[in-house]
């Protein structure tokens, strides 16, 4: 089963940081992530061990 699919937004009010710090996250490869359109989306759980 896949892991479900968050916003950066929704990512961040969960994890209880800013959208700037997840955005961060992604950039450099923390958390696992996917594009769908003009969206990326989060993957939970998806922070590399």
């Amino acid at each position: 089963m896949n892991p479900p699919l968050y916003t950066q937004a929704a990512f961040a009010a969960l994890a209880g940081v800013s959208v700037d710090m997840v955005a961060g996250w992604v950039r450099s490869g923390a958390v696992e992530s996917v594009k769908l359109g003009k969206t990326r989306l989060v993957r939970f759980p998806g922070v590399c061990q």
